[in-house]
């Protein structure tokens, strides 16, 4: 009986975290807009210049290759890193709903009722999942319908394990943004570290340029990152296909292991090299630990504290 009456609590608080995003537009519309604002940003100048250092290589072998086929490799190197990107910047900007909670007063209301603490915590998780599920498989379905136009090489079970790294990686980040959001007490601050993990992470996870164009240090340091794995299997799924493609028509297989390194769709593990097997397990381990994190942080009794609440408003739940 207590745990339907949690399963029941657990849902409202869902449902209602869910509508308090929904009702303010704009954070949804700029949550959804920064992933397509990056897509448009490759597409009008880093796209461009990658055909044209890929091209160059080429050229320099005395081998002439389709410029569609180069631009269909670049798409897919492209939006793996859109889709890595997204799935971690979009769920911190999901937690607005909770900082808004915190900052003006209502949280505290939520503790003094006879609502567990822990369904609070795991109501956060699941909204945020939830949300940051349509924004980003909604980004997933644009992605889909520029390659599929740029030159479609993926195939069936590709698309399928897209999908799946696409909610293990949100799900990872999820768990993560909510445990990091609890220590943000304003909205101001959360937007501003926002700003700052937007303009970063792009570069640390390999999505803007690839790891194997930074010092070894860096290198070493962006793997404990997860957004380094999961943009890594994003890659390995996204450009296989191509690169298989661009290799028969080139004609040297050699190429095929440079072009792997260049773009970093192997990882440099500390001196060896890592395909997408190993980092998935890596993420999925990553995924395992913030888990047990947030159980044990939702089940830690602290001492109860108190929020400020801004005066002459009127708190809704």
């Amino acid at each position: 009986m207590n745990l339907k009456n949690d399963m029941i609590t657990l849902s409202s608080l869902v449902k209602r975290s869910l509508k308090v995003f929904l009702k303010d537009r704009m954070t949804v519309f700029f949550s959804l807009l920064a992933p397509i604002i990056i897509l448009v940003l490759y597409i009008l100048f880093l796209g461009d210049i990658q055909v044209t250092s890929i091209k160059s290589q080429f050229d320099s072998f005395g081998v002439s290759v389709d410029d569609k086929l180069i631009g269909a490799f670049v798409d897919s190197w492209m939006l793996s890193g859109v889709m890595a990107v997204s799935c971690i910047t979009v769920s911190f900007s999901v937690n607005t709903v909770m900082v808004h909670d915190r900052e003006n007063g209502i949280i505290n209301d939520m503790i003094a009722s006879p609502i567990r603490k822990y369904l609070i915590n795991f109501s956060y998780i699941v909204a945020n999942f939830v949300i940051t599920s349509v924004i980003c498989f909604a980004i997933l379905v644009i992605a889909f319908v520029y390659i599929a136009i740029s030159g479609w090489y993926i195939s069936v079970g590709e698309v399928f394990g897209i999908i799946g790294t696409t909610l293990l990686s949100i799900l990872c980040a999820s768990l993560f943004s909510v445990f990091i959001t609890k220590f943000f007490k304003t909205e101001a601050a959360l937007g501003g570290f926002i700003g700052i993990l937007s303009a970063a992470i792009g570069f640390l996870c390999g999505a803007y340029m690839p790891i194997s164009m930074f010092p070894k240090a860096i290198q070493y340091f962006v793997l404990i990152i997860p957004g380094t794995y999961s943009a890594g299997i994003f890659k390995t799924l996204f450009m296989s296909g191509a690169l298989d493609e661009l290799v028969n028509e080139v004609g040297y297989e050699q190429l095929k292991d440079g072009l792997i390194k260049d773009f970093s769709i192997e990882l440099d593990f500390f001196g060896k090299d890592i395909g997408a097997g190993v980092m998935l397990g890596i993420l999925t381990a990553f995924t395992a630990l913030f888990l047990i994190v947030t159980v044990i942080s939702a089940f830690m009794k602290k001492k109860a504290t108190h929020f400020p609440v801004k005066t002459g408003k009127t708190r809704k739940l």
